[in-house]
């Protein structure tokens, strides 16, 4: 016979019972958003920075710091030298630091050609107090609209009892946090989970109720709020897991086992109810979440409809889940660290940088879809990004609510058309990997098998439109707007369909 091994399995998939929870509230596919924020919060200009970053945007590294009146950036006195005459007079209390970012902005707006010699400090009326331009030591790394975000942030991981948390990049993002969240700035919690059963979730909230009081009792106030949930799906429903029944017992005497209870599933909107349960949910308001589980929560229509309705009722503003039907959370570690990179630390908003995230991440790529829901004008929770504060405005949620859902589809023309899976094996002659492109148009390609001919035709969707295109293109056409091919190279990068969803919010 062949040699043969067991293995533990690391997807996070499977099947399992559904129970239902009673006591906790389910959330009504048709419940709108109801805002919690007060009129003048939601309509907010923003007269002079909310807070300062506590590294210098030149060095990242701390020290004696200017702060920019324009906007949140920090820069330290060693990449700005003030001639020694003047260091005294530029810390008095009547004078303003404009950063180079601000300065450039001002120049821009002014007219002509925008260049000017950059003093840095200057009066409340503009004019500057240096005799000459300051110096500037090291180069940016980072762009025009970047910053170097110390404010604080919590991550929640949320790990099913049964799964090894060191599988979920959630401590990729803790790490790479790290060295910029001085104090108390990072808070990370992990909460191992299990829900199964009505008496081990009424464990859980009491737990979540004790973790809230904790969180309470910090003296800051959190500007970014990262969830992360590490669990399984449901095969045929698309459920999640959400723990186990009680553990029985096999055997007598001391050949007496414990056998772990039978898997419990919940709909996607009772597990929501269970799992952030306690004060916690509070916490989900403007937050991020990334749902690491197998791909049949969004492949199966209900419960992807289910999962949207969650994200909107608890106001979340960005939530991230994957398509792959035997998904590993691993592959999404250079999505992540992009992700902390531009978002998290240089405070970029997610839906301007999503493409920089997709370059980096060749093997999610071949492993899912990237489903990504953004929720407008809804709890805003972080602070204004550089753009909101060089227009002197934060954004301004407005009378309806849009939920905008993006499926990102990594394609390649010779081995994921339009992103469908090749077949690596011949369904007729049972070959592996003889497929060979025979016919490509923009919109159809198809293959035939070298060995037995068979054929297998490939359209591309109607909605789905084609970014980060790369090798076999050229640019598109001046005429019509569609991509020119490059000879018979083959061509890739990725597809993106976008649906959007209003929602009038509760008065």
């Amino acid at each position: 016979m062949g040699r043969t091994k067991a293995t533990p399995k690391k997807t996070t998939g499977g099947p399992a019972k559904r129970a239902e929870l009673p006591l906790f509230k389910k959330v009504s596919l048709a419940h709108s958003i109801k805002h919690n924020l007060s009129k003048s919060t939601l309509l907010r200009e923003i007269p002079k920075p909310l807070s300062h970053n506590v590294y210098c945007f030149f060095c990242r590294d701390g020290g004696n710091l200017y702060e920019c009146f324009g906007c949140s950036r920090s820069v330290c006195d060693a990449c700005v030298v003030v001639p020694a005459e003047f260091q005294a007079r530029v810390k008095d209390i009547d004078v303003l630091f404009i950063c180079t970012g601000c300065h450039e902005i001002r120049g821009t707006r002014s007219g002509n050609d925008g260049i000017r010699a950059y003093f840095g400090f200057e009066d409340i009326k503009g004019n500057p107090i240096l005799d000459a331009p300051v110096t500037i030591h090291g180069h940016s790394e980072m762009t025009s609209r970047s910053q170097v975000c110390s404010d604080p942030i919590l991550i929640l991981h949320f790990v099913l009892q049964t799964l090894d948390p060191h599988g979920s990049p959630a401590g990729v993002m803790r790490q790479i946090l790290r060295p910029y969240k001085p104090n108390n700035n990072l808070q990370y919690h992990q909460i191992m989970f299990d829900i199964g059963t009505m008496e081990k979730a009424e464990n859980h909230r009491l737990s979540m109720v004790k973790l809230v009081a904790e969180l309470e009792r910090l003296p800051i106030k959190f500007e970014r709020v990262e969830v992360i949930v590490y669990s399984h799906s449901e095969t045929t429903r698309g459920d999640i897991w959400g723990g186990f029944d009680n553990a029985g017992s096999a055997g007598r005497g001391r050949k007496k086992v414990t056998q772990q209870g039978e898997p419990i599933a919940y709909t996607v909107d009772d597990f929501f109810a269970a799992l952030f349960v306690g004060g916690i949910e509070e916490y989900l308001k403007g937050a991020t979440l990334w749902m690491f589980v197998c791909g049949h929560m969004v492949r199966e229509l209900d419960a992807l409809n289910t999962y949207k309705a969650c994200v909107k009722y608890y106001q979340i503003e960005h939530a991230f889940a994957f398509s792959a039907e035997l998904f590993h959370a691993c592959l999404t570690t250079s999505f992540i660290v992009a992700y902390v990179d531009r978002v998290l630390v240089e405070g970029l908003e997610v839906q301007d940088v999503i493409q920089d995230l997709l370059v980096v991440s060749p093997r999610l790529a071949m492993h899912a879809s990237i489903i990504h829901i953004h929720v407008t004008n809804t709890f805003r929770r972080r602070f204004p990004t550089i753009s909101e504060y060089t227009k002197g405005l934060a954004r301004i949620p407005g009378d309806e609510v849009s939920t905008i859902m993006s499926i990102y589809t990594f394609f390649h023309d010779n081995n994921r058309p339009f992103g469908q899976t090749l077949p690596y094996q011949c369904s007729t002659c049972k070959c592996v990997r003889t497929w060979e492109r025979t016919a490509s148009t923009l919109d159809e390609i198809q293959f035939a098998c070298r060995k037995c001919k068979q054929t297998i035709t490939y359209k591309k969707q109607e909605e789905a439109k084609i970014i980060l295109y790369s090798q076999g293109y050229r640019g598109t056409s001046s005429g019509s707007g569609r991509l020119v091919r490059k000879g018979n190279t083959a061509g890739s990068g990725w597809l993106v369909s976008v649906t959007t969803e209003l929602v009038a919010p509760v008065a």
